[in-house]
């Protein structure tokens, strides 16, 4: 296909990507300027190993991380479990609105960088209830890992440690979304436009030509 056969189809075609453009930028700006300000919040967790018992028959610094990576996976399996999510939202006196077990569930990810390093981030629609949730994951999470490893002696082999919670704002990009879905919607509108000219059969096409 020549470039004066291009031009033309583009021209042919004009309206139609003017319009179709300008509605996905205003789409694209209306869906963030609408959209609600929110506050991330990130946590991380140290895993220490206490009350290590000496032994001569083997290197207890491999099971030890071992132990940890184990113990480490147990707390992440925590922030799956609905009940647990409940206790932390009653114990920051918050109500947790769920609308649904499976959101529920999401509503914090987390991820373990080393057996000894675990991060919790989650986002919420104001700074107080964000720094009250993340104050209350921190009790929660401390008070339950001294519950659960407790030895005969009553000796703890682990003890976890929330770091301050970072909390930050996150402002919706209008200016940034608008110019994304100006070049989406351009871009998109001339594709409609060659797939509308591909799919036409030979006498429409003579037609739209002449």
């Amino acid at each position: 296909m020549e470039l004066h056969e291009h031009i033309s189809i583009l021209k042919k075609g004009k309206s139609f990507i003017i319009t179709f453009t300008l509605l996905v930028t205003l789409a694209a700006f209306l869906f963030t300027y609408f959209r609600p300000v929110t506050y991330a919040s990130s946590i991380s967790f140290a895993v220490n190993r206490i009350n290590k018992q000496e032994t001569p028959y083997y290197d207890d610094s491999y099971f030890g991380i071992q132990a940890s990576d184990l113990f480490s996976q147990t707390v992440i399996s925590w922030f799956l479990t609905p009940s647990v999510l409940l206790e932390i939202y009653e114990s920051g006196e918050v109500d947790p609105q769920i609308e649904s077990l499976e959101r529920f569930a999401n509503r914090f990810k987390t991820k373990k960088y080393s057996p000894q390093n675990i991060v919790v981030r989650f986002s919420e629609r104001d700074e107080d209830t964000a720094n009250t949730i993340s104050q209350a994951v921190i009790t929660v999470v401390e008070e339950k890992a001294v519950s659960i490893n407790q030895t005969a002696d009553n000796k703890a082999l682990f003890e976890i440690v929330g770091e301050k919670p970072v909390i930050v704002k996150n402002d919706p990009q209008t200016i940034l979304a608008t110019i994304v879905g100006f070049i989406v919607g351009l871009v998109v509108g001339i594709v409609l436009v060659y797939l509308f000219r591909y799919f036409k059969t030979p006498s429409q096409l003579k037609e739209h030509i002449s």
